[in-house]
């Protein structure tokens, strides 16, 4: 399946797998700020269009427990 990807940033990053037989493509932060409750907000810096009958699922990497981080209902669902 090819998945449409437009660049609204300069430092946008398209996605991509990190090695070979991954699930899913990695995301990179082009930025980030808060949102008025104080969540943490990263932002892509990239558009794309899921096909229809399709959906974008966004997990937290399996690294993420190192970390103070998490996705507030452990999923993103475009």
């Amino acid at each position: 399946m090819r998945i449409k990807v437009k660049k609204l940033h300069p430092d946008a990053v398209i996605p991509t797998y990190a090695k070979f037989g991954d699930a899913g493509m990695d995301l990179y932060a082009t930025g980030t700020d808060y949102d008025k409750y104080g969540n943490l907000v990263c932002h892509t810096g990239l558009a794309m269009e899921i096909p229809e009958g399709h959906v974008g699922l966004l997990y937290p990497r399996s690294s993420i427990s190192k970390t103070p981080l998490a996705l507030r209902n452990s999923v993103g669902v475009i």
